[in-house]
C-alpha cells in the first residue's frame, strides 16, 4: 500500500464534509471514517459499578466455615464483602466498592477468575 496514497486521500477526506470513504485500486482498499462517522454510545441515566478480580485464581464466594449467599437484586452496603479470590499463595478479599443494588453476578463459586475479569455490577444508590 502506498503511504504517499493514503496521506493524500485522509489530507483530501480533511477538506470535505464527508464522514465515510473507501477508495480502491489494484486489489488495494483503503477505508477512511471520521469522528462524526462513528456511532454515538448509548446514553444511560445510571452507570453500573464493576468489581473485578483482584488475581488470578479460584473464586470463592466466603472463606471455610463462612456463608455468604449472593443474589441478584440484593441491596449491599459499600465494604460488604463479596468473596475470596484464592492464589496459590494468598487469598484476596473482594469487597463491595459502593452501597447500592447488585444488579449482575457473572461467576460461579469455584471459578477460575484471571485479573482484571468483571466479577459483578453494582448499580450505586444515588441512581
Amino acid at each position: 500500500m502506498d503511504t504517499k496514497l493514503i496521506k493524500e486521500v485522509t489530507d483530501w477526506l480533511k477538506t470535505t464534509d464527508l464522514a465515510e470513504f473507501c477508495y480502491e485500486k489494484d486489489g488495494n482498499c483503503i477505508e477512511v471514517k471520521t469522528q462524526e462517522a462513528l456511532p454515538e454510545p448509548a446514553a444511560f441515566a445510571c452507570s453500573l459499578t464493576a468489581v473485578t478480580a483482584p488475581a488470578i485464581g479460584i473464586y470463592h464466594a466466603a472463606d471455610k466455615g463462612q456463608n455468604i449467599a449472593l443474589t441478584e437484586g440484593q441491596l449491599i452496603e459499600q465494604g460488604a464483602p463479596l468473596g475470596v479470590v484464592e492464589t496459590v499463595s494468598k487469598k484476596h478479599k473482594i469487597t463491595a466498592p459502593v452501597s447500592g443494588k447488585l444488579r449482575v453476578i457473572t461467576v460461579r463459586e469455584g471459578a477460575v477468575v484471571e485479573f482484571g475479569l468483571p466479577l459483578f455490577f453494582i448499580e450505586p444508590r444515588e441512581c
